[in-house]
């Protein structure tokens, strides 16, 4: 049979003008997977490439835990969740890219927490923040002493004593997990104010906190230093006094309280000492029962006899200045009149600065 000359030409074009047809790249990077702890997995589906042009080169990111970055299969022993990629690239230069989300089961978050402590007669909860219950997770807390339920994922313990408790999480999958958290129990410390005690009115106390490390005294109106262990009282009537007390730790505390009498009393006490460097103690020059005699008048002079000092109505508010400049720590001598027409006092005040 004899055909037409063109169209053997065209036959002849098309033959060589062909090209093979490719099937395109596609990547499977495998299942998202859940894995024991310990456990190991291999990443890639089956087959984890099809189409392109082989051979075929191989990337994973990232590379932890993998046993090899560059091969089709990598062994994984994972210790967290992460997204891991897997970029395959052909013998032609073509690239695809899939993903695979590896992720640990819920055992691998529980634990039996940190240690801690508490102070006696008081509890604390046991136990990871991510343990939960109903999870298909079982709970066992050993020694069960000082819980109030030993299967429960995060239970209330309450020990006597420091003590140490183990849990075993299981959910019937994964082994067994075990872990440990150490309870101390910290004694309440004893807190004692002191011995009650009587003093005349315009005197002064100092009280005697012991068995603490930090104290704190109530009420504060007629103290000084009532953050320290031996405040001064002044009270003009009489009063209790509260005193707070921690431990070392700063975590137990106790409270003890005291009385100080006061014996009303007119005769007017004056201490020969002040110290005013602003330290919130003993900064002023303190005259007990003075505010008794409001039309009282105050004179102070230093040794070459000049006047430092001089307040009508004096109200232990001299702060060791003389007319705002501060004075040298020295010995001064004073001359007070009660303004009652009795008999008048004087004699030496020190400044120690």
């Amino acid at each position: 049979m004899n055909y037409p000359k063109n169209l053997f030409y065209l036959s002849i074009i098309f033959l060589f003008s062909a090209k093979t047809v490719t099937a395109q790249l596609v990547v499977n990077a495998g299942v998202d997977t859940a894995v024991c702890p310990g456990g190991s997995i291999t990443l890639g589906g089956y087959p984890i490439v099809i189409g392109g042009v082989a051979p075929y080169t191989y990337k994973w990111t990232p590379s932890t835990g993998l046993s090899s970055s560059t091969i089709a299969h990598p062994l994984l022993n994972p210790t967290t969740y992460t997204n891991y990629t897997i970029t395959v690239t052909d013998n032609e230069g073509h690239t695809q890219s899939n993903s695979v989300f590896i992720y640990m089961k819920d055992i691998a978050y529980i634990d039996a927490g940190k240690d801690t402590s508490i102070c006696i007669g008081t509890s604390t909860p046991i136990g990871n923040v991510f343990n939960i219950a109903n999870n298909g997770i079982n709970y066992s807390w050993s020694p069960s002493t000082g819980l109030n339920d030993s299967t429960s994922a995060r239970p209330i313990a309450s020990p006597l004593l420091t003590t140490t408790y183990t849990l075993t999480a299981f959910d019937g999958v994964c082994q067994p997990k075990i872990s440990f958290t150490k309870v101390t129990v910290i004694p309440i410390p004893q807190i004692h104010a002191g011995s009650d005690t009587t003093i005349f009115e315009g005197a002064v106390a100092t009280l005697h906190a012991t068995g603490g490390f930090n104290y704190v005294w109530y009420p504060q109106t007629s103290l000084t230093y009532p953050y320290t262990a031996n405040p001064n009282a002044e009270p003009i009537q009489t009063t209790d006094y509260f005193l707070y007390g921690e431990d070392n730790t700063g975590k137990c505390f106790s409270n003890d309280t005291i009385t100080v009498t006061v014996t009303p009393e007119n005769a007017i006490v004056i201490y020969n000492t002040f110290t005013p460097n602003n330290d919130s103690n003993n900064d002023n020059w303190y005259i007990g029962n003075i505010w008794k005699y409001p039309n009282n008048k105050l004179e102070v002079y230093n040794r070459f006899g000049k006047i430092v000092y001089k307040k009508n109505s004096y109200l232990n508010d001299w702060d060791g200045k003389s007319y705002g400049i501060e004075l040298p720590a020295a010995t001064y001598f004073y001359i007070l009149d009660l303004g009652d027409g009795k008999v008048s006092y004087h004699g030496t005040v020190s400044i120690v600065r």
